[in-house]
């Protein structure tokens, strides 16, 4: 008798280990899913920025033109003061 209760009463715990390991699981899998989510929106912000970036620096340049002019440079290729 004793024999039946101990293989149940470890039948029932390892059950509920493996049921607390399968969440714990799922829980990483979804943790894991929302990080390479965040990464990706991070990215295409990014993207984003640096396009807008782009933008709003040739809209600039073509309003001014190009007010820079070019300077001699000695034979070492330096900039003459």
């Amino acid at each position: 008798m004793w024999e039946l209760i101990l293989s149940e009463h470890n039948l029932t715990s390892e059950t509920l280990q493996l049921a607390e390991m399968r969440a714990e699981l799922v829980s990483i899998g979804e943790k894991e899913r929302i990080l390479r989510e965040r990464s990706a929106d991070r990215e295409a912000y990014r993207y984003l920025l640096d396009a807008h970036r782009s933008i709003a620096r040739a809209s600039l340049l073509g309003k001014q033109g190009l007010s820079v002019s070019p300077q001699d440079g000695d034979k070492d290729g330096q900039l003459a003061a």
